[in-house]
């Protein structure tokens, strides 16, 4: 009888002694991940939490007809219109991440610098009209002060040719 009541105060002992370290266990490793983890969030230095290209604030969508410079597509709310030339704010890097372009025929189609010496950033060759759409998600970079312009053979198009362009700005 001695020896049944020493063996069940030993296994009480023991599964009172393993509940408490399943209890105790989790917050102590939860105590040390979170102190591992965590972001100081001040004004001096804020903490982003959503990539740069999906805030709203920096998308920028530029329009581009054929033999001209791009210009800027008024965001939501904002009174209608296009703004004058679109030109890459000082301190800031623009990404293009889609190019759509549209044409009524078979086109070779630039998308260049002007205020570069004309730097061709890409070349498209399209042997039929429509809408085309390419994904970069590296996407192409412009640096501070750069116009963008869309151009065929010699400046200009024979088909009509329009492009969208859509990409984030990015802080130097």
């Amino acid at each position: 009888m001695k020896i049944t009541k020493r063996m069940l105060t030993g296994l009480g002992a023991i599964a009172l002694a393993v509940s408490l370290l399943i209890l105790v266990a989790p917050k102590a490793a939860n105590a040390v991940v979170v102190t591992l983890v965590q972001v100081a969030n001040t004004t001096a230095n804020p903490a982003i939490t959503q990539d740069v290209s999906k805030l709203a604030s920096q998308n920028v969508q530029l329009w581009c007809v054929g033999g001209a410079r791009c210009v800027q597509l008024v965001p939501d709310g904002e009174t209608p219109g296009f703004v004058t030339f679109y030109t890459v704010p000082v301190g800031s890097s623009l990404v293009i991440t889609t190019v759509q372009i549209n044409t009524t025929g078979s086109v070779s189609a630039q998308l260049s610098q002007p205020n570069a010496g004309g730097l061709d950033r890409g070349l498209w060759i399209l042997s039929a009209g429509g809408s085309f759409q390419f994904q970069y998600p590296s996407g192409i970079v412009f640096s501070t002060g750069s116009t963008l312009a869309f151009n065929g053979p010699g400046g200009s198009f024979t088909p009509f040719t329009a492009a969208y362009l859509t990409g984030y700005i990015v802080s130097n």
